[in-house]
């Protein structure tokens, strides 16, 4: 049976409400980063991938914007892959399957080992090109930081991407307006992002950052070329 985005929903409130508290006790690493994240990842991994599952295509998902860990952390303990209070005694410690940013093989869900931002969308590509070699068909989500986008290898991604044709490939950015150091816009402006995207041949939609409007965007890729979907954050 496929995913009700009223689960999902339910789902992400759950998570939101995990993080609240995980902040309340002292938890803050990238927390503004983890809380605009969490409706791109509740949609993809309680939505995308169990809808894929139920359709008989092969999905994966990718968290490059790995700062983002203990929105991601929140979520998996209300998905029942991690269990309650783990967060609290195990987040960065040393030998710990809960590391700042996620390690692939130690913590659920997680494909690729992330912290050095830019990198995902590359291996995104790597994934596809080689399970068509294969015969096979995989599509992949890769959810990015717009901060992440001042990274060349992003674009030099983005251009192979376009220029293969790889419609299996799906950038999600996290347009939350505001990175390491401050507002994006002042640092590197990124506008007009869509148009930027459509520049290195992907199709590109903005959308607010909904469940219902993330979902929407995702099953309404079509065509033979990668799409990159803006997610705009905002108030819970």
């Amino acid at each position: 049976m496929s995913p009700s985005l009223a689960t999902v929903s339910s789902l992400l409130e759950a998570a939101r409400g995990r993080l609240h508290i995980l902040a309340g006790r002292g938890l803050g690493w990238h927390l503004h980063s983890s809380t605009t994240a969490l409706p791109i990842l509740a949609v993809l991994y309680a939505y995308w991938l169990p809808r894929g599952r139920v359709e008989g295509v092969d999905r994966r998902v990718i968290l490059s914007k790995g700062h983002a860990s203990l929105g991601f952390y929140a979520l998996l303990e209300e998905m029942g892959l991690l269990e309650r209070g783990s967060v609290e005694r195990l987040f960065a410690r040393p030998g710990s399957p809960l590391q700042a940013h996620p390690e692939a093989g130690r913590t659920p869900l997680t494909l690729v080992s992330n912290g050095s931002l830019g990198q995902a969308l590359s291996v995104s590509n790597g994934l596809v090109i080689g399970s068509r070699l294969k015969g096979r068909r995989v599509e992949v989500a890769v959810v990015l930081g717009d901060g992440e986008l001042d990274e060349g290898q992003v674009w030099e991604a983005a251009a192979t991407a376009a220029a293969m044709r790889l419609w299996e490939v799906v950038a999600i950015v996290d347009r939350n307006r505001v990175q390491h150091t401050g507002e994006t816009e002042a640092i590197k402006p990124k506008e007009p992002l869509e148009d930027r995207w459509r520049s290195f041949g992907w199709e590109a939609v903005t959308v607010e950052g909904r469940v219902e409007e993330i979902a929407r965007a995702l099953d309404s890729r079509a065509g033979d070329r990668p799409t990159a979907i803006i997610v705009e954050a905002v108030d819970a």
